[in-house]
């Protein structure tokens, strides 16, 4: 049977004027014991604020010195300070010709093989404190596409029954 692959949008929040340089990843309900098929993390040129509540999204600056580990269900870290730029998908054409707008790009999908991520147990490292020195908080904004293999789809529209 085929899964349909299901999105959850995460913040990482780091708080105003913070001088932590490690951030844990929330404990989303909804990615508990899941599989995982793919990960996409946003900067401010391409999403500039979080849905979620607003808050403004990281700086390009601040993801070149940002790193993600993430470990499974055993307490293996199966990827291990891997830098986040890895999974910026999107890439931002900063130039702007004629007047005709900057243009944006899907680039290499980082996809998974349906690995078990304990999310709490995962967090971003920083080599230095982001630069967040206004009143405002910032976050690491993160797609996660994922199956949960407990849920059935014959009640829906996506089945293949007539």
């Amino acid at each position: 049977m085929k899964r349909v692959v299901k999105h959850e949008l995460i913040e990482v929040i780091v708080p105003a004027g913070s001088t932590a340089t490690r951030y844990q990843l929330p404990d989303a309900q909804n990615l508990r014991n899941v599989q995982t098929w793919g990960i996409q993390i946003y900067y401010d040129l391409l999403v500039p604020f979080s849905i979620i509540n607003g808050t403004p999204t990281i700086t390009k600056a601040d993801s070149l010195l940002s790193f993600l580990t993430l470990e499974n269900y055993a307490g293996r870290q199966f990827d291990k300070q891997s830098p986040i730029n890895k999974y910026q998908t999107i890439e931002h054409n900063l130039t702007e010709v004629a007047g005709v707008p900057a243009s944006i790009q899907e680039k290499d999908f980082k996809s998974f093989v349906g690995q078990k991520i304990n999310f709490p147990k995962s967090y971003i490292d920083t080599v230095t404190p982001i630069n967040n020195t206004g009143a405002k908080d910032k976050v690491f904004l993160i797609s996660i596409y994922y199956t949960d293999q407990f849920e059935d789809f014959s009640r829906t529209s996506f089945s293949n029954k007539k």
